[in-house]
């Protein structure tokens, strides 16, 4: 008996232990509500995180280093040697004697030869050469922040996308989930009608496997949303599962510009355009590059040399131990057959297939910038429709359902009242959706975040 009150005691200080767990683990929760994420926020953590913008980065660091690496073409360079060379026997020369045709060998060198060289060498003109390399390798610095201005650009739209979808998924599920309240109502009462015989059981079971339809949706709705989540937390590098409570802008904000304002902002701004204008300025420098092979070649050169028969290289019976020397050259090739002409020619070539390209990538933008204009425009006129449309499908239901509770109208004609008030904020949150997109599609275009 002991023993029984005694575990009876235990368990309810377990019990206990537990409520008090469930209501502190519930105060914390409700002492830390989820941050709501917004738009904004949300294209900074992109930013931040993404792979491919420090990607981008690191190639303009590399750009970088190759400039400055260019530019230790205009400095002295200052190379040494050290080596040694055995011969197989002592050099020497024959002094003939006199009044003989005899010879007598001289020893004029050691079988041991030890030398060790420092050079300075100073390019004083290369025919603009490195001058032009230098300039190139500045244009490559443009090209990769460009690269990374077009990554960023794209990774903004990328993300705008991502949080737009699951907004307009949001939606869409609080359509479903009013849609089976709704319906579950409606089954409700014909189960009523079916049980004091008003209606048949043919319109009850017509009710009945369009609340299964509706559950349907509603699952299908609520799977849209953790997709579409899960595509933001790929963009934001959180894990898949994790869900957001997103800030809900999928509204209708007026757009002002012209079409003409944006075409001009996009000439301006578009970052593909300044590619390739960069492009243009690069092949048009590597024309100048090919043609300094048409210029002689002037160097600097000083040496100092130490030689010897031992390791020291501190001299030997037959040399000295240090000696140097200065050289100032010209070198000229101005004969090649033509192969500074040909690529000169070859450059001019790429030069006039950029500026073809340029044209290209304008008309490009400014088709671009017309579609995501006019399907801005197209989204907006379909929001008042959409709106209106609304209004028209809640009286329509209304009626519907008060006429069948009157039995004055069938259950179709309610289960299709239904049906259309559903359609209806579909599209009309789908306008919201398409004309929000737009806004961003447009902003792309112009060369905006």
């Amino acid at each position: 008996m002991n023993r029984l009150k005694r575990n009876g005691r235990q368990r309810n200080w377990i019990w206990g232990l537990g409520v008090v767990f469930i209501f502190w683990a519930g105060w914390l929760m409700a002492e830390t509500p989820a941050k709501t994420l917004s738009l904004e926020k949300s294209i900074q953590i992109a930013f931040k995180e993404s792979p491919a913008l420090k990607s981008a980065q690191e190639g303009i660091g590399a750009a970088e280093y190759k400039k400055k690496q260019a530019q230790t073409g205009f400095f002295p360079k200052l190379s040494s040697q050290y080596s040694y060379t055995y011969l197989d026997k002592e050099p020497f020369i024959k002094v003939p004697l006199q009044n003989s045709t005899e010879t007598f060998p001289i020893i004029v060198g050691t079988q041991d030869n030890y030398k060790f060289s420092l050079v300075l060498d100073q390019p004083l003109f290369t025919g603009f050469a490195l001058t032009r390399a230098y300039e190139l390798a500045g244009l490559g610095v443009d090209i990769s922040r460009i690269k990374y201005e077009q990554e960023r650009l794209s990774l903004a739209y990328k993300t705008k996308e991502a949080y737009f979808n699951i907004l307009i998924t949001q939606k869409r599920k609080g359509v479903a989930e009013q849609s089976w309240v709704q319906i579950t109502d409606h089954v409700r009462v014909a189960q009523q009608f079916y049980q004091v015989g008003i209606i048949p059981l043919n319109d009850l079971l017509k009710s009945e496997v369009e609340l299964a339809g509706a559950k349907q949706n509603l699952i299908r709705a609520e799977n849209g949303v953790l997709l579409t989540q899960a595509g933001l937390n790929n963009l934001l590098r959180f894990s898949l599962e994790q869900m957001n409570d997103l800030e809900d802008i999928l509204t209708y904000r007026p757009f002002s510009k012209s079409l003409e304002e944006c075409q001009e902002e996009a000439q301006k701004k578009r970052p593909e355009i300044k590619e390739v204008e960069t492009q243009m300025a690069m092949a048009d420098k590597q024309i100048a590059l090919a043609k300094s092979d048409y210029y002689p070649q002037a160097f600097f050169q000083g040496t100092y040399k130490k030689q010897g028969d031992s390791p020291a290289v501190s001299g030997s019976p037959f040399t000295e131990s240090a000696n140097w020397d200065v050289t100032a050259g010209l070198r000229w090739n101005f004969w090649e057959w033509g192969r500074t002409h040909y690529l000169v020619q070859e450059r001019t070539k790429q030069l006039n297939q950029v500026k073809e390209a340029l044209t290209q990538i304008k008309d490009l933008v400014r088709l671009e910038v017309k579609e995501a204009h006019i399907g801005l425009q197209e989204s907006e006129k379909n929001i008042a429709v959409a709106e209106k449309a609304i209004q028209q499908a809640e009286e329509n239901y209304r009626i519907s359902e008060f006429r069948y509770k009157e039995q004055v109208a069938t259950s179709l004609e309610v289960l299709d009242a239904q049906t259309l008030l559903t359609q209806a904020k579909n599209n009309f949150y789908q306008a919201l959706y398409a004309y929000n997109l737009a806004q961003a599609r447009l902003t792309r275009a112009t060369g905006g975040e």
